[in-house]
């Protein structure tokens, strides 16, 4: 009999522990999902108000972004990437090897 009912407990214990997390991940899903600083919550009109701004902010520099590339030539956007400046020159080192092989 004592065995059956160190099986039965055994049973409980992980029926139990597995109602458990249930509860716990069913909880934590309910809880809301950011809080301020101030110790409020974010509602959806203060969700929305940030995603706009952060929207309009993006917009701003998307549109300055593409002001100063058109503005610039063409050389000097490529030179101020580092990789492109490096193949520049490789190919500026390679042109004058075949060239010095050609005046001997």
């Amino acid at each position: 009999m004592k065995k059956v009912w160190e099986v039965i407990k055994k049973c409980l214990v992980w029926l139990g522990t597995i109602i458990a997390a249930v509860f716990a991940v069913l909880f934590i899903k309910e809880m809301p999902k950011q809080v301020r600083h101030d110790g409020g919550h974010y509602g959806h009109d203060d969700e929305k108000e940030d995603a706009d701004e952060i929207n309009r902010k993006a917009a701003e520099k998307r549109d300055e972004a593409i002001k100063r590339i058109s503005d610039c030539d063409a050389r000097t956007l490529a030179e101020s990437y580092g990789p492109v400046c490096d193949a520049i020159a490789e190919g500026k080192e390679r042109f004058r090897r075949r060239c010095s092989r050609t005046v001997n």
